[in-house]
């Protein structure tokens, strides 16, 4: 798993999920109404591909017997917390003058296809061709040691 992108679970030692890019004012730019009307139906495309995902991982996670009840419950308070912090960021921002960036994020953590992206203008296209895909990863923790 490369490291680029990821934060530490501070009170969680072990997980680590994708962190969302930080955005400069020029990443706040509107986009045109043709977009604008397909960012639309992009976002609920990606709104439940994230969901999928989500509930994928805590499936995993909640299915992984190795671990003890505890460590898995801490990786899916981790998961949860970490995923509604970025569902906010990618989904709330539901403007044209927002859009730019909300697209550059569903792009960064994989929530469209190239295929599904094709039907944005050539110009919104192009604001998009440098974003690194890094879709999401659990990094499972080590075993919890109780002190009883």
């Amino acid at each position: 798993m490369h490291q680029a992108g990821l934060e530490s679970a501070g009170l969680f030692p072990g997980i680590c999920l994708r962190t969302v890019q930080n955005f400069t004012q020029e990443n706040l730019i509107s986009i045109l109404e043709s977009d604008w009307k397909k960012f639309k139906e992009l976002r609920k495309i990606a709104l439940d591909r994230f969901c999928q995902g989500v509930l994928a991982d805590a499936n995993t996670i909640t299915g992984h017997d190795a671990l003890s009840s505890q460590a898995r419950y801490v990786m899916l308070h981790r998961l949860m917390r970490d995923r509604h912090n970025d569902i906010g960021r990618i989904f709330d921002a539901y403007s044209r003058y927002k859009a730019p960036m909300a697209l550059r994020l569903m792009v960064r953590h994989d929530l469209l296809t190239d295929a599904e992206l094709s039907i944005l203008s050539e110009a919104t296209q192009q604001d998009l061709a440098d974003v690194v895909r890094q879709p999401y990863e659990l990094e499972w923790i080590e075993e919890i040691e109780r002190e009883d």
